[in-house]
């Protein structure tokens, strides 16, 4: 389970979007908001089969401040509540908590290519520090986020992953 959290982790990691807008000021604009998750899809780059990655309706929010912060929380769907608090749940019912659940915050900042995120916090403590590149493709009220093909889990196989969000406001 360790090995398929750390893959599933890396791939969220370098989800990427692809901007829609022309200029900083524009894409400021066009992400600046709360959106909400619509689905989360792994593309085999191979044979085209697609998984829905956290179920067929996960839950999340990816949120973008005019002041440059940003958070985003993901979760799979039907997740089981634990038998008791966070501290004294056994460990295998935590595990599956964490492996069905992402979530990181910090700042960002609009680049030519994407917006890059400055984690700051996170679930995955290896991503505190770290840069994380993003594409979005915003048209009207939905943001479309996609990797290119990477390697990920749980097979090592090359995926384009996509995750779809509709904006809130």
């Amino acid at each position: 389970m360790k090995t398929f959290l750390q893959r599933l982790l890396r791939l969220v990691a370098v989800l990427t979007f692809t901007l829609a807008t022309a200029g900083a000021g524009a894409a400021d604009s066009a992400v600046v908001g709360t959106w909400l998750l619509q689905s989360w899809v792994s593309t085999d780059a191979e044979t085209g089969a697609v998984v829905n990655v956290f179920g067929e309706h996960p839950t999340g929010y990816l949120i973008y401040t005019a002041g440059g912060h940003m958070a985003v929380v993901l979760t799979a769907d039907g997740r089981e509540k634990l038998s008791g608090d966070r501290y004294n749940t056994p460990v295998e019912e935590r595990a599956r908590a964490f492996s069905s659940s992402v979530a990181y915050s910090g700042t960002y900042e609009i680049t030519p290519e994407g917006i890059m995120h400055h984690v700051k916090a996170s679930s995955f403590q290896n991503w505190v520090g770290t840069d994380q590149f993003r594409y979005a493709d915003v048209a009207g009220d939905t943001m479309t986020v996609k990797t290119p093909p990477l390697k990920g889990p749980p097979d090592g196989k090359t995926k384009v992953t996509t995750l779809v969000f509709k904006r809130l406001d």
